[in-house]
């Protein structure tokens, strides 16, 4: 009796754990994309600026440090001799995932020196109400190579 109580029981406890995990809300397109299409813009023209306070500006706390001036200086200055700049307004919105509370989202866009697409990956993190940067990658055959 102890023991068919006891199953029923973590029976019980396993079908609520999944049901909590199925109920939890995940954005959609249309929750990504008006927070992170102004943010991944930005971040790109200021780029093309060598403007590092806009650039850093959606930055969160980790990324401002991960990212410093110093650090930005080292990396952007290969991607602009490799790819160029930006071409303002070709981002294209290719698709998003969550993983462990990010919001990890992908683009493909053009830059003045590239051929080829540009794959734009920008991860975002909610802290309070608000979403902030807290990765950003490039990724180019012309990047690719040494």
């Amino acid at each position: 009796m102890r023991w068919r109580l006891t199953s029923y029981l973590v029976v019980f406890l396993m079908c609520l754990m999944i049901f909590s995990a199925c109920s939890a809300k995940q954005p959609s397109s249309t929750d990504v994309i008006p927070f992170a299409d102004p943010m991944t813009e930005n971040i790109l023209m200021a780029m093309n600026e060598d403007n590092y306070p806009n650039f850093s500006r959606d930055f969160n706390d980790e990324m401002k440090i991960a990212l410093s001036e110093e650090k930005y200086k080292e990396k952007v200055t290969p991607i602009h001799e490799k790819i160029g700049n930006y071409i303002t307004n070709t981002k294209e919105f290719l698709g998003y995932e969550v993983k462990n509370e990010r919001v990890i989202v992908r683009y493909k866009a053009k830059f003045t020196q590239e051929t080829e697409d540009v794959i734009v990956k920008v991860v975002f993190t909610e802290q309070g109400d608000k979403e902030y940067i807290s990765g950003f990658w490039l990724n180019s055959p012309k990047l690719r190579t040494q």
